[in-house]
């Protein structure tokens, strides 16, 4: 459903469906905060490939192109990814997306942090807490 802001008009738009394979199941939609409420192309999505019950992963769908990247790892599961711009940045994924990443085989939790623009994994950082994997997530700029 999108909604025109000015007119107070809605329509139903029915997406296609932009990832592959066709099986993930997608939750925790996040965009770059500075586009809430305008125009935007990024979102960013916890999936849970139904297939392999021992892997969840991330993936940005960018609904201008109808395109889609994905990041994957067997036994990790990432908890809602959170967007956070690069100070200064002037493009819609210019910045990184962080969540904590349960490890199921040592039981243990890190902070992945990706790159935006192509989810490559820039950094891993050790926790000192296990975090299920099922919590949400939130970037405060500025705290």
């Amino acid at each position: 459903f999108i909604l025109n802001i000015d007119t107070g008009k809605g329509t139903i738009y029915d997406y296609p469906q932009m990832w592959n394979p066709k099986k993930l199941q997608v939750e925790f939609p996040y965009i770059n905060d500075a586009y809430r409420g305008l125009p935007y192309c990024y979102v960013y999505l916890q999936v849970w490939d139904m297939d392999a019950y021992n892997a969840m992963g991330l993936l940005k769908v960018d609904m201008c192109k109808e395109t889609s990247i994905g990041w994957q790892e067997i036994n990790k599961f990432p908890v809602e990814p959170v967007f956070a711009a690069r100070p200064g940045s002037t493009e819609e994924d210019d910045g990184i997306i962080m969540s904590p990443v349960l490890d199921s085989t040592s039981n243990t939790t890190e902070l992945y942090i990706w790159d935006a623009k192509n989810l490559e994994v820039l950094a891993i950082v050790s926790t000192p807490v296990v975090v299920p994997f099922t919590l949400h997530g939130v970037w405060i700029n500025g705290v």
